[in-house]
């Protein structure tokens, strides 16, 4: 593992100072309807650049003189029209971009600060996107932040606690939320506050765990957990509750020390789900991930539509934080890609692409019946195309840099 990572995980590092720098990497003009693809991605000096590209198919993508220069450690959401970037733990900037339609560029939609770390979040519909925040330690309320995106403001604040276990020094550290209808799910691990159990601890990992509020309220609800796998998702996971085309929520467990949890859980890996109109676990479905694969875990996963996901999973669960390092040493790579069936069960591993490093996220882009990837090592970072129908690769643009943390497409707005 990196030693940066490590730094990071356990003292939190400043960011770098906030720079921006003209949108340069196109300047054709972009009519309004039209759309590009719009990466993140870690530069070689550490700092993150925002920026457009007309293919990622082929060629060279270079953060070099294009783009927008971000502070490091970001993070890059998709918001419907819009892509917001957000600084993490001291530096809670949260910029949201959209792409004109006059030569294709990024421009700047407006900028809000929240007082707490953002640590899960989820785009609600044309108007709103909330984020959860959180404290690294402590006991300190969490607060559920509804934003508007039209002007980018913070509509209001509700404070919760989540789940906190005084007596045992645990406390929920928030890994994704999604809402259906009038119902806002949060997943979390509980974790230590940093007085007598460590922080990032997870000594209570067994079982996974939603808090339930209605929407648009924020009113707290109840507690559900499942004993048949492990906590959902994991630190900075932007994908740990996900909707099918039925509103069905799919959860996913990592049950994995390389994925950061410790003490490792010894409950399967595996996907659980919550149906439409439901507040409970599905009591009649759990894929075992874990037993099916083989011994794999999974370490993040992104829904492909028609029941489908593609995971990225973890062969190795031997080194703790390890599925975070997007450049691993040579011959320590351990995550590869599958697809899993949700309804028949089934896994397919991919054919033809390496194994790759991990990172905060998996970069992924889902369209016209390929999804599109991100693949970093120690020889370096490409994109790769994945036919989700044939569970095949081909090798796309190569990235300079040190991986892609964001792949979107945006569609290029009125002037």
């Amino acid at each position: 593992m990196k030693k940066h990572f490590l730094q990071l995980i356990f003292t939190g590092l400043s960011l770098f100072s906030f720079i921006s720098c003209d949108e340069s990497s196109n300047d054709t003009t972009t009519p309004a309807g039209e759309q590009k693809f719009v990466l993140g991605i870690e530069a070689e000096g550490g700092q993150d650049v925002l920026l457009t590209a007309d293919t990622i198919n082929q060629g060279e993508i270079s953060p070099i003189g294009n783009g927008l220069e971000q502070p490091a450690w970001m993070s890059f959401f998709k918001a419907g029209d819009m892509v917001i970037a957000a600084g993490y733990t001291s530096d809670n900037i949260f910029t949201g971009y959209s792409l004109n339609g006059e030569g294709g560029q990024l421009v700047n939609q407006g900028q809000l600060i929240t007082d707490q770390g953002v640590y899960a979040t989820t785009n609600v519909d044309d108007n709103y996107f909330i984020a959860i925040g959180a404290p690294r330690e402590g006991f300190e309320e969490r607060t559920i932040y509804l934003i508007d995106k039209n002007d980018m403001s913070i509509e209001s604040r509700a404070k919760t606690r989540i789940d906190e276990r005084r007596e045992e020094d645990l406390v929920a550290f928030p890994t994704g939320v999604s809402v259906v209808g009038d119902k806002l799910f949060i997943s979390y691990f509980l974790t230590g506050t940093g007085a007598t159990v460590p922080a990032f601890a997870t000594p209570k990992a067994e079982t996974a765990k939603i808090a339930v509020y209605n929407y648009p309220s924020m009113e707290f609800v109840k507690l559900i957990e499942d004993t048949r796998s492990s906590e959902i998702g994991r630190y900075t996971t932007d994908f740990s509750l996900q909707e099918d085309e039925s509103g069905t929520i799919y959860t996913f467990s990592t049950s994995s020390l390389a994925s950061g949890f410790l003490p490792t859980p010894t409950t399967p890996s595996g996907f659980l789900r919550i149906k439409n109109g439901e507040t409970d676990f599905d009591t009649d479905y759990f894929f075992n991930f874990q037993e099916k694969s083989g011994g794999y875990k999974i370490n993040t996963a992104v829904y492909l539509g028609d029941g489908k996901m593609l995971v990225r999973a973890v062969m190795s669960d031997q080194v703790h934080w390890s599925a975070y390092s997007p450049n691993i040493d040579e011959g320590l790579e351990h995550l590869s890609f599958m697809i899993a069936d949700l309804n028949d069960q089934t896994i397919t591993p991919v054919a033809n692409i390496p194994m790759t490093g991990g990172g905060w996220e998996m970069a992924a882009l889902v369209k016209e019946g390929k999804v599109y990837v991100n693949v970093s090592n120690s020889t370096g970072a490409n994109i790769y195309e994945i036919d989700i129908a044939t569970s095949t690769a081909s090798k796309g643009a190569s990235i300079v840099g040190h991986y892609t943390k964001a792949i979107f497409e945006l569609e290029a707005a009125a002037e």
